[in-house]
């Protein structure tokens, strides 16, 4: 038996090895860029400048102590955008997709084409429109008037994620729950939500990167430097006047830090809510 598998272990990996060659190539690729960023924010710019690709001593730890006061704030202040969203993206994606994926009404699948067609406008071309309503409004450099415009964007791909999840949960679940009594509140919160955390995990991981990342909107409507994220504090470190490349790439691995952290813990839902959700 023992040997069967070592013949057949043998065979899978001459038969997949080119496979495993350009995962593996691919994978390096990957990397580098980080790889790069970490060796980066430990040079001075002289050291940057000589020698650009591999680490140089001594290794300057102190481009941290200099990026942390700005970058703790401005993480702060990213957290403050990016948790209401995620909220508001999250509650209402699900019961959007909710709605689409288990009930029948009239013109439900014109709503939906016509919310997916929301997809296709270029993000530019929404950033004038949105700054005349918070204007208007008086949000100018409020966190509503960041929240809200990045809920509204995140809103139609988390629909629609969410809605191809539900379709793949078996009726027969929802049925025998009727059969004993329960309704359409019992079936939302005891049976449908539970079922779909890897999707709701994939929608809340992508909708984090999208405002962790985003640049143009907080630069539109925030004007305070104070308020700042993490996207516009790396920034910071350079000006007209030079820039200072060892604590701007050590500013680039602290803005990180939480993405990674975060990922690094809910991975397995994420690609489970990918495979789940994008099966159809």
């Amino acid at each position: 038996m023992l040997r069967f598998r070592s013949r057949l272990t043998q065979h899978s990996w001459r038969q997949d090895w080119p496979l495993f060659l350009v995962l593996t190539i691919l994978a390096i690729i990957t990397y580098i860029p980080f790889v790069f960023t970490v060796v980066n924010s430990l040079k001075s710019n002289t050291q940057f400048f000589t020698q650009f690709w591999l680490p140089v001593l001594p290794l300057h730890f102190e481009n941290y102590e200099r990026a942390l006061p700005s970058m703790g704030r401005a993480i702060l202040n990213s957290f403050s955008y990016s948790i209401p969203t995620l909220i508001l993206s999250l509650t209402i994606s699900g019961l959007t997709g909710y709605a689409f994926a288990r009930y029948r009404f009239p013109g439900r699948q014109i709503l939906f084409f016509a919310m997916l067609a929301l997809i296709m406008i270029p993000g530019i071309l929404l950033v004038i429109p949105m700054f005349s309503v918070i204007i208007s409004l008086g949000w100018g450099d409020t966190i509503q008037g960041v929240v809200l415009p990045w809920t509204a964007v995140e809103i139609v791909f988390g629909t629609f994620l969410m809605r191809t999840f539900f379709e793949t949960l078996p009726q027969e679940y929802f049925e025998a729950a009727r059969l004993d009594g329960a309704g359409e509140m019992t079936l939302l919160f005891r049976i449908a939500l539970p079922l779909a955390i890897p999707a709701l995990a994939t929608v809340g991981i992508l909708n984090l990167l999208f405002t962790w990342n985003d640049i143009i909107w907080p630069l539109v409507s925030i004007f305070d430097s104070n308020r700042f994220p993490v996207s516009i504090g790396v920034l910071t470190f350079s000006s007209q006047y030079g820039t200072d490349y060892g604590v701007t790439f050590a500013s680039y691995v602290i803005a990180s830090l939480p993405l990674i952290i975060i990922f690094g813990f809910t991975s397995r839902r994420f690609m489970d809510g990918l495979a789940g959700g994008l099966s159809i």
